[in-house]
C-alpha cells in the first residue's frame, strides 16, 4: 500500500493538528481494552501518543516471578525485530547522504562479502527480505528449541554470523519474500563498510544522541531489560544469546524512547520525505512489506474509512513488541509484552489487542473493540 498521499497531506500540518485537536478517546476506553487483554493473558506496557502528548501509558501484570515484580512504565525492553526498522533508518540516512543507493549491489559496495548472488543482491533486497540469502532458522536447534545460530559464543559475534549468511542461498535475489535475520545482519555489515563505523557507534551518533534516547543500546553481551519472558503456564522461556541477533534484534530501550524515534521519523528529522515514502510503501506481492516495516490499509472498528498503518513487530526470546505508526494522524502505538504465548491478533482481521487499541484511540466508536 502506497502511503505517499497521506504522508504528503499530513507532513506539513501534524504539529498544529496534534496540538489543537483533542484526542477522540478517554482513558477509560483504553483501560477497558488493556484490562480485557490482561484477562486474556497480556502482561506488559501500552503507550499511545501523538506528536506532542502522551494519551495513554500503562503497565499491567508481572515482569518476573519469584519474587513477583510488577511491570512499571519506563522499563527497558528488548526491541527485538524493531531493531530492523532502526537499522533500515540508519541505512536510509546513508542513501540521503549519497553514500548508498537502494539499487546498489553487494558486489559493488562490498566486494569482500562473497555470498551467492552478491552481484544481484541490492540494498533494497536486504531491506525488504527478498535477497535469498541463507536463513538462520536452517541452523540446528538445541534441545530446548532455540536455533544454534543464536547460541554462538563471543564476542565478537558478527564475523561468524556473516560467514553463515554467506552460505548456500535460499532463493534467487528478488524472486521471493523470505523473512530472516541475515538480510539485516548483512545490511549492518554493509553500513559499517560504507561508513567505517561499527553499528553501536552509528546507533549512538546518528540516533541516540541527537534524539536524546538515553536508554537505546545494542546488546553486546549483557542485557539491561527487566522483564523475564514467560509462557502461558508462567514458566521462563528458553533464552538465546541476545547479542547474537545484532542489528536484526539486539537493540534495547524504553517505550518512550521508541515513541521519540517514531516522532522523529514523522517529523522528518531522521530521513528525507522520499526515503520515508520508500520505507513506508508496502508491496502487495510481498505481503505489504516495505523497507524494514509493513505498510498497509486496514478497516478499524468505529472508523468510517480504513486507516493507513506502518507496523513493525518484534519477538526475541519470548518478548513481544508492536510498534505502529498512523501517518495521517501522527499517532504512535507502542506495546511490549513478556507473555511469549499472548496472541495479539491481526489488525486487518479486525481483532486482537493491536486492533482494539487503535479502535479505542482513533475511532469515533469502538463497539467492536475488546
Amino acid at each position: 500500500m502506497l502511503l505517499s498521499a497521506c504522508i504528503t497531506a499530513w507532513a506539513g500540518a501534524v504539529q498544529a493538528q496534534a496540538s489543537s485537536t483533542a484526542p477522540p478517546i478517554t482513558r477509560a476506553r483504553l483501560w477497558q481494552v488493556v484490562n480485557t487483554a490482561q484477562a486474556q493473558g497480556f502482561a506488559g506496557e501500552v503507550l499511545v501518543a501523538d506528536a506532542d502528548s502522551v494519551w495513554f501509558e500503562q503497565a499491567v501484570g508481572l515482569a518476573r516471578r519469584q519474587p513477583d515484580v510488577a511491570h512499571q512504565p519506563g522499563a527497558v525492553w528488548r526491541w527485538g525485530s524493531v531493531s530492523k526498522q532502526v537499522t533500515v533508518t540508519l541505512a536510509m540516512q546513508q542513501v540521503d547522504a549519497g553514500r548508498l543507493a537502494l539499487d546498489d549491489t553487494l558486489a559493488r559496495r562490498w566486494p569482500a562479502f562473497q555470498a551467492p548472488g552478491a552481484a544481484q543482491i541490492t540494498v533494497r533486497h536486504l531491506m525488504q527480505h527478498t535477497s535469498g540469502l541463507a536463513h538462520t532458522d536452517d541452523s540446528p536447534r538445541d534441545a530446548d528449541g532455540v536455533w544454534s545460530f543464536y547460541r554462538r559464543k563471543g564476542p565478537p559475534w558478527q564475523p561468524e554470523a556473516l560467514r553463515f549468511c554467506a552460505g548456500p542461498a535460499k532463493a534467487v535475489p528478488g524472486e521471493r519474500f523470505l523473512y530472516g535475520d541475515c538480510d539485516t545482519l548483512v545490511l549492518a555489515g554493509l553500513l559499517e563498510q560504507v561508513t567505517g563505523q561499527p553499528l553501536r557507534q552509528l546507533l549512538q551518533q546518528r540516533l541516540a544522541k541527537p534524539l536524546g534516547l538515553a536508554s537505546l543500546r545494542l546488546n553486546e553481551g549483557r542485557t539491561r531489560a527487566m522483564a523475564v519472558a514467560m509462557d502461558a503456564k508462567g514458566q521462563p522461556v528458553p533464552q538465546p544469546v541476545m547479542a547474537t541477533y545484532g542489528a536484526a534484534g539486539a537493540m534495547e530501550g524504553t517505550a518512550r524512547d521508541l515513541l521519540t524515534f517514531n516522532r522523529a521519523l514523522l517529523a522528518g528529522r531522521l530521513v528525507s520525505a522520499s526515503s520515508r515514502q520508500a520505507m513506508w510503501t508496502g508491496e502487495p506481492k510481498w505481503g505489504y512489506a516495505g523497507l524494514g516495516v509493513w505498510a498497509f490499509a486496514a478497516p478499524i472498528a468505529g472508523c468510517a474509512e480504513p486507516l493507513d498503518l506502518v507496523e513493525r513487530r518484534g519477538y526475541v526470546g519470548g518478548i513481544q513488541a508492536r510498534n505502529i505508526i498512523v501517518p495521517a494522524r501522527g499517532i504512535s502505538v507502542v506495546v511490549f509484552s513478556n507473555q511469549a504465548d499472548f496472541d495479539f491478533g491481526e489488525i486487518w482481521q479486525g481483532k486482537g489487542l493491536s486492533h482494539d487499541v487503535l479502535a479505542a484511540a482513533l475511532c469515533a466508536s469502538a463497539q467492536g473493540a475488546g
